[in-house]
């Protein structure tokens, strides 16, 4: 699965990631969310037409992103505010569950992931468990939010914060 981030993939064209018999591109919410933006997306009929591709899209929550840009990041039980990465920019983004599930559909996306709390894999103790909990929280109303479209289009959980037996057993009960 080829990665576009910000809708495109670098250093391929589209012909050729059809030639190498590409089914499907991972995109990521949060970058696309802020640049182009959903209204931009929207007027393109998703990010489909925007980027020229007609097999399917999977996008990731933008939940990563508390980790890779975590010093940028405040996270909240409401999800998380994050200033932007750009620096000729002062926008903020603000992620909750209900906000990346809006930006997934804006996306067009064929599989959209829930916003989950993710951790550094060098994370241990309380922190791994608060995000357990907050990602099956968050999880209810990714669900809630996706349920309120006529959309068909896939939603799944993650866990990627859940490395131990104990936790992952805890998480699914």
């Amino acid at each position: 699965m080829p990665v576009g981030t910000k809708g495109s993939m670098k250093g391929l064209l589209q012909q050729q990631l059809y030639a190498l018999n590409c089914e499907i591109m991972l995109s990521n919410t949060y970058h696309l969310g802020l640049k182009p933006g959903i209204e931009t997306l929207k007027k393109a009929g998703g990010l489909h037409k925007f980027m020229n591709w007609s097999r399917s899209l999977l996008t990731d929550s933008g939940g990563f992103q508390m980790v890779s840009l975590l010093k940028l990041a405040e996270i909240t039980e409401n999800g998380v505010k994050f200033q932007t990465p750009y620096s000729n920019d002062d926008a903020e983004l603000t992620l909750t569950p209900e906000h990346s599930i809006e930006i997934q559909n804006a996306i067009g996306a064929d599989i959209a992931m829930q916003l989950d709390d993710v951790v550094k894999t060098t994370t241990r103790g309380p922190r791994v468990e608060e995000a357990m909990h907050r990602t099956v929280r968050w999880l209810d109303r990714c669900l809630k939010a996706h349920r309120s479209r006529t959309l068909s289009r896939a939603s799944f959980p993650s866990f990627r914060e859940v490395w131990s037996p104990y936790l992952r057993r805890k998480a699914v009960i």
